[in-house]
């Protein structure tokens, strides 16, 4: 699979999405709740056993008012156990893109594959990787994993690796709610995968799309709204997953799902009034 694709044109915004990695994964256990049988109306989209499905670990490069804007940033590379090393850095020198040339650093959620190459290990220093930038985190997001009960509990490990080396070494910026990156980007509050989950919102010359981090990790929640094992606040992450694809619906937004089969862009269609994901 390659690791970078087509750059996507919003307007006047370019996006360029990034493979850190290749993953599989048999929904059966990111989904614990819902029985075999209920996946068989899926079955493009898994291998040939029926029910591990292709997925990706992927960051979207943003080009928008003359900032260099990273969303989420993979992996990592810090050798962990059960976890591949990714490969960002070699997908952004395809891409044309230099570390020093990031302008910020945006992360949907502090969750393990969505915050790894915020830093890198050179020597026995985690350095943040990309030097020039300003790291930017929904405030409540920040404050609850760097709190040092969760920071320090097992499982947590990423935290102290990826987020709190930033910390005097980065430029760090905290926001709330509905806030403006860009004239061209805003980050929607989309809770319940994490306790401050964000999506990031794409307007531009009367055209709309949308980067959602982990509202979805599988085309079949477009249509089911399941909620996988990992999301923190189920009914709460249910009901922004709703909410946002009944916004995305209603304002024609182009879909950039970061877990999805890379490059992972589409639309949601409706058939026979119910919604589903149709890959572009």
């Amino acid at each position: 699979m390659p690791t970078t694709a087509k750059p996507i044109t919003i307007g006047n915004v370019k996006i360029q999405p990034l493979l850190d990695v290749d993953a599989r994964a048999p929904m059966t256990l990111l989904f614990p709740d819902v029985p075999k049988e209920a996946w068989e109306p899926y079955h493009e989209y898994f291998a040939d056993d029926g029910i591990t499905a292709v997925l990706s670990i992927s960051s979207f490069v943003v080009r928008s008012g003359g900032k260099t804007v990273l969303v989420d940033t993979g992996i990592g590379a810090k050798d962990r156990p059960f976890f591949p090393n990714g490969r960002l850095p070699d997908a952004l020198a395809e891409a044309g893109v230099r570390a020093e040339d990031v302008d910020i650093v945006l992360a949907t959620h502090m969750h393990i594959d969505h915050i790894g190459w915020h830093t890198t290990r050179v020597g026995s220093e985690l350095r943040p990787t990309f030097p020039n930038a300003r790291h930017m985190f929904a405030r409540a997001e920040w404050e609850y994993w760097t709190a040092p009960d969760v920071a320090n509990a097992k499982g947590n490990e990423h935290i102290v690796d990826s987020a709190l080396p930033l910390e005097g070494r980065a430029a760090i910026d905290l926001v709330d709610g509905e806030q403006a990156i860009t004239d061209d980007l805003t980050l929607i509050p989309t809770p319940g995968h994490t306790p401050a989950h964000v999506s990031v919102g794409i307007v531009s010359e009367g055209e709309a799309g949308i980067i959602w981090g982990d509202v979805c990790h599988h085309p079949a929640q477009v249509t089911e709204l399941w909620s996988p094992m990992f999301d923190m606040n189920p009914a709460l992450a249910r009901e922004s997953r709703e909410r946002l694809l009944q916004r995305i619906e209603d304002e024609r937004r182009l879909v950039l799902a970061g877990h999805f089969a890379h490059p992972g862009v589409g639309r949601i269609v409706r058939v026979e009034g119910r919604r589903y994901w149709r890959a572009l």
